[in-house]
């Protein structure tokens, strides 16, 4: 009687997870619990005690019995593999461009713990950080681009060499990053420029990302050039560009990912959550190879201000272009002027819209739902395609006090959907 009772007891245990995490981000419990931080600003970080520059040829590992200090460019090169313990603290000089480059056929295996992650920093010291303090990180990998050559280049001044990504391998293995941080990154080489806090260049499946969070950043937090990464459990906190910019054909599957935007933090225009593109630069793009194909699964999509802000401030969630695949399921937006606005070449008919499937998607408090940039087309138009009860998609005007668990948590918010709020 009592292993029945269990039984029973784990079965409905398993039912009332399940409930609360069918739409937006999944998890048993709060997963941003430990790792991650949502007051980089007033964080306490050590002293650094020894400089990280030039050029690392042969493996070298990063010990958390230091604290380093990223000064210039940093290139990872002759493939070998950077190794940073858990609980490694590497701050970023913010008197010159400072980023880390691991260059092709090299690796960075980042693998913190859950109370112990690697974080990368401003020097600057509490209160006084800003977004755009340092440049970011560059990986480049051996995966297919749909460029010219099936590579691309990045802005750098390093040899040149060592700064390009991309090539044949689909699989390539580019290393580790896990229960990392990336905090105030995105400064350009000059006043007119910004750079993305992670940019992955033609990054292939082998390589693992999970359980990153970007906070902060001048340019972009995540952006994927070509290649065929696999993520999951990544977050992108207050930063000015794009949270996630896909392009020049990647193939990329990511699945938990959180982007939590506010119109105070954000750029002027033209920066979303998602910013789903065709390429970079149309002269170097090879159309014969296959086009940007993104798959984005259990997403929440959060706009702070809920929605009460000018329209001028609070965009679109999610961009599409033409000539781009997207598939968009099982996720949450919340609190945007529109949750999808596609690219007015689409054609707003099957042909086109197939190409973009969105399945199980909770648009709660956005202004319009799903827009084109087609003046001709209506919201009605888009929305009685998508409506359509294969597709499980839904609408709603819900607070966000009243749709997640508890979104207003100052250290650990945690934006799993309540039971019972989507019906």
């Amino acid at each position: 009687m009592k292993k029945t009772i269990l039984l029973i007891a784990l079965v409905l245990s398993g039912l009332t997870i399940q409930a609360q995490d069918n739409w937006g981000i999944i998890g048993g419990n709060n997963w941003l619990n430990g790792w991650s931080s949502f007051n980089p600003v007033g964080k306490d970080y050590p002293q650094t005690t020894k400089i990280l520059t030039g050029n690392i040829s042969s493996d070298l590992t990063l010990t958390n019995l230091e604290t380093y200090s990223l000064v210039g460019e940093v290139y990872v090169t002759n493939n070998a593999t950077l190794k940073i313990e858990p609980g490694t603290v590497i701050r970023a000089s913010s008197d010159q461009f400072s980023a880390l480059i691991i260059t092709k056929g090299s690796k960075i295996v980042a693998e913190g713990q859950v109370i112990n992650p690697v974080v990368f920093t401003s020097d600057k010291p509490v209160n006084a950080r800003k977004a755009g303090d340092w440049g970011g990180i560059f990986i480049l990998g051996n995966a297919p681009i749909n460029t010219f050559g099936s590579m691309s280049r990045i802005e750098s001044g390093i040899p040149s060499n060592f700064v390009v990504g991309g090539g044949d391998n689909a699989a390539d293995n580019s290393g580790v990053m896990k229960n990392v941080r990336i905090e105030f990154a995105g400064k350009g080489k000059d006043r007119y420029s910004v750079y993305d806090a992670l940019t992955l260049v033609g990054v292939g499946s082998a390589s693992t990302f999970e359980s990153i969070q970007i906070s902060m950043s001048n340019g972009n937090a995540f952006k994927f050039i070509g290649g065929s990464p696999k993520a999951s459990k990544l977050v992108s906190y207050r930063c000015k560009n794009s949270d996630f910019e896909f392009t020049q054909g990647v193939v990329a599957k990511v699945n938990n990912g959180l982007a939590i935007r506010n119109p105070y933090f954000s750029a002027s225009s033209n920066y979303r959550a998602a910013t789903i593109d065709a390429f970079v630069n149309k002269d170097l793009t090879d159309f014969s190879k296959p086009v940007t194909n993104v798959s984005l699964d259990n997403f929440t999509i959060v706009n702070e201000s809920d929605g009460k802000v000018a329209d001028g401030l609070v965009k679109e969630a999610i961009y599409i272009n033409k000539d781009c695949i997207f598939d968009f399921k099982n996720s949450v937006v919340t609190g945007f002027s529109s949750a999808l606005f596609l690219d007015g070449k689409i054609p707003i008919e099957e042909e086109g819209l197939s190409k973009i499937k969105l399945k199980r998607i909770f648009i709660n408090n956005c202004k319009k739902n799903i827009v084109s940039e087609n003046g001709g087309v209506t919201n009605d138009d888009l929305e009685s395609y998508y409506g359509n009860p294969a597709y499980g998609n839904r609408y709603s005007s819900t607070k966000s006090e009243d749709l997640f668990v508890d979104a207003n948590n100052p250290k650990t918010p945690d934006f799993r959907i309540k039971i019972g709020s989507i019906n």
